[in-house]
């Protein structure tokens, strides 16, 4: 076990090196959550302990050999004619440990071409793609756990083509008698390995700290996400904004106030949801991302960006999720989750 640790460590320092380096991000699609209770609960890690094979993916820490035979299907009906999906399957070896296989995908449809002078070159494609093992191990009597992803992503968008390799790495703390969970996540720690252009771009590194708990007296469990943890200043002054006040004698626009710059930056970094449990077999998910409203909204109407809900449903040991999500007024996705663990319906 110290060997394992040892290993995560150095891979992590090493691939950390690399993902502080570059110019603009690529692989943003990494960033997509590949489950719809994900989605509903604010798009980022969600550090919940309950047997879902759909969000290990995204916190590998939570596998463990209940999920053994553990698969998920996660589709998304993104922008017109671009499709999201991610499909994983998780199986336990009695002496390795729990493994993930995972595949997520974006399609961007088709699109004519044409070169510099306007004559059409035909049709073309773009993708993203990434494929995905993952590896969990419970330690200290299941109350501690760590896991870690290696991800080989690659990327084709007519006749330019990228690839890089990725991991994350997780650790997670759950209480059994307190219903608590607590994970903290490094996730995109990697690199491009061959560029669209002779120039590399870094890949979208976040650092993550969540915490669940599910309420032993009430039906309800409340989730909190601590993203971009390795920045403090995600703050942006737009000059143009035609809603910016002015200052009446010099004319300049007035920029926030120091508290005012304190609290924005300070509540950026979180996600609020919570999940409601009126029976075992259904629950309703709401989350609030202070962040996406303040980056995505409309300076004219706000509308709903940045909240999101949904529902999940068991039927017969098969998990149905549904998710919607206000990214911004012209983005509002549908995620569909159908999850299950095969194992359960050989025991019956």
């Amino acid at each position: 076990m110290k060997k394992l640790l040892l290993l995560i460590l150095v891979i992590s320092i090493h691939l950390f090196g690399h993902a502080q380096t570059g110019g603009t991000t690529v692989y943003n699609f990494l960033n997509l959550p590949v489950s719809a209770r994900v989605a509903a609960m604010g798009n980022k890690l969600l550090a919940i302990n309950d047997q879902d094979p759909s969000i290990v993916t995204m916190n590998p820490s939570l596998l463990n050999k209940n999920l053994h035979h553990g698969v998920a299907f996660n589709c998304v009906d993104y922008f017109t004619d671009a499709v999201f999906g991610h499909l994983n399957y998780i199986h336990h070896f009695n002496k390795a440990g729990t493994f993930n296989f995972a595949f997520q995908f974006i399609s961007y449809g088709k699109f004519d071409g044409y070169d510099a002078f306007g004559y059409e070159t035909g049709t073309f494609t773009a993708g993203d793609y990434a494929l995905t093992v993952g590896y969990g191990k419970e330690l200290v009597d299941s109350t501690l756990s760590m896991g870690m992803n290696v991800k080989w992503i690659f990327s084709a968008y007519e006749s330019y083509f990228s690839t890089g390799l990725a991991a994350d790495v997780s650790a997670s703390y759950y209480n059994h008698k307190k219903n608590l969970c607590l994970t903290l996540l490094a996730s995109n720690i990697g690199s491009q390995i061959v560029g669209f252009t002779d120039k590399y771009e870094k890949i979208p590194f976040d650092l993550q700290l969540g915490f669940s708990q599910r309420l032993k007296h009430a039906p309800f469990r409340y989730s909190i996400t601590l993203h971009h943890l390795y920045t403090w200043d995600m703050d942006y002054f737009d000059p143009s904004n035609p809603f910016q006040e002015t200052d009446a004698t010099t004319g300049s626009l007035k920029k926030k106030t120091n508290f005012q710059q304190f609290t924005n930056n300070l509540f950026r970094h979180f996600i609020i949801g919570v999940e409601i449990i009126p029976i075992k077999y259904f629950s309703v998910h709401f989350a609030y991302n202070y962040n996406t409203r303040q980056e995505m909204k409309a300076y004219a109407r706000k509308g709903f960006v940045g909240f999101s809900y949904g529902l999940s449903l068991r039927i017969y040991n098969i998990n149905v999720q549904y998710a919607r999500v206000h990214n911004n007024l012209a983005s509002t996705p549908n995620y569909f989750t159908f999850s299950t663990i095969i194992s359960k319906f050989s025991k019956k």
